[in-house]
């Protein structure tokens, strides 16, 4: 039991080794309701929503919300933030190294201010969550935003993290009884089956050290995976904070985020299969 849950924890440790990287784009918004929510109205709309996102997706739980600053620098030239949509939003999020992105927007129904937001994963092209409301001004769509953001955000948390373990059913008192007297029942059959001029110990399964060579190459494979991965996301990370003069410019670092990215994937997977292969050979 103690080597299994040693296997698991090293599962663990090594699947929450890199950050989930979060972008939160600017509020967008449709027709007249451009002329009923400014500019700056909608800006506090988005900072309420990545302060949602700060507050379900806490730093000590390996989440990083990426700001305003480093999305803005990462657009094409002569693109606004708000601008994006559906498409746009996920290839917005791969130029900035972003695991997930999302945005809000504002428009109208009848004489109701409307507000949809989506959230999406950027590797897989997927949208995972997404929610619509409206109200008669911006306040009831601030509440809107305060109101949704948990279980919005949540999903990420969902995809990310292992799901917790059930708690144990709690039997009856009669029930724990009999699973008791059945416990006890084969407990005494087994000893009854153990000849009386057998040592007890040698009935005893010896137990199995180190399996050294799985355990070398699974530890090799490990590093390689975490050194991968930390070069790949470092390197991306330093790709996304450059400014680009041109379109070129802006094409060629396009192309090495991908790149980037595909190593801190490749990484992730080779450090996920390393500590899977070192659990096991402590476990079995």
């Amino acid at each position: 039991m103690k080597r299994l849950f040693f296997a698991f924890s090293v599962l663990l440790l090594t699947v929450n080794a890199f950050a989930t990287f979060v972008a939160v784009l600017e509020t967008g918004a449709d027709g007249i309701a451009k002329d009923s929510v400014p500019f700056l109205d909608r800006q506090y709309l988005t900072n309420v929503l990545r302060e949602q996102a700060v507050k379900e997706l806490p730093a000590k739980e390996n989440f990083t919300i990426m700001t305003r600053e480093n999305i803005l620098q990462m657009l094409p030239p002569g693109k606004a933030i708000e601008d994006c949509e559906g498409s746009c939003l996920v290839e917005t999020g791969k130029n900035i190294a972003a695991d997930y992105i999302c945005q809000a927007r504002v428009g109208r129904f009848g004489t109701s201010l409307t507000l949809s937001a989506e959230l999406y994963e950027t590797a897989g092209n997927k949208l995972i969550a997404s929610f619509n409301g409206r109200g008669q001004n911006v306040e009831e769509l601030l509440v809107l935003i305060e109101n949704k953001s948990h279980e919005f955000f949540n999903s990420i948390r969902e995809m990310t993290q292992p799901a917790e373990t059930s708690a144990p059913v709690d039997l009856p008192k009669a029930d724990k009884v009999n699973v008791e007297r059945k416990i006890d029942d084969k407990v005494s059959k087994v000893g009854e089956s153990v000849p009386a001029n057998v040592d007890a110990s040698a009935a005893t399964p010896s137990k199995k050290g180190i399996h050294w060579v799985p355990f070398s190459i699974s530890a090799v494979a490990t590093v390689t995976g975490v050194v991968l991965a930390v070069v790949g996301n470092s390197k991306a990370k330093s790709e996304s904070e450059k400014k680009p003069a041109s379109q070129d410019e802006y094409n060629k670092r396009h192309d090495d985020i991908g790149t980037y990215q595909t190593m801190r994937a490749v990484g992730i997977g080779v450090a996920i299969a390393g500590g899977i292969g070192v659990g096991l050979s402590f476990a079995f």
